[in-house]
């Protein structure tokens, strides 16, 4: 847990310009001002996807969430769609793809 708190406020104060972080690791973050987020492997479920990427644009600010999302992840393509379109936010064609494929 202390080496967990030196690395966040590390990261917190502009000292470590990248945090990579577990799905328990990232739970009650509360950083401000994140600008990205990278899925490197899309979550289980919209609702852990919709938790990561809300380490970015809080409030009024904007940020860009990068997932990496592959043929293997098929399963969830439907709940991504309906969560991007539920967010007003533009949905990469090749991803519609997997859905007619």
């Amino acid at each position: 847990q202390q080496e967990r708190d030196w690395v966040l406020n590390e990261f917190k104060h502009g000292k470590a310009p990248i945090l990579i972080a577990t799905d328990v690791a990232s739970r009650g973050l509360d950083v401000e001002d994140v600008k990205f987020v990278i899925n490197y492997d899309y979550p289980n479920s919209s609702e852990d996807y919709i938790h990561r990427i809300g380490r970015t644009a809080r409030s009024t600010k904007t940020g860009t969430a990068y997932t990496f999302f592959t043929p293997n992840n098929i399963k969830q393509v439907n709940d991504l769609i309906s969560v991007l379109r539920e967010a007003n936010q533009a949905i990469n064609p090749k991803l519609l793809q997997l859905v007619e494929d």
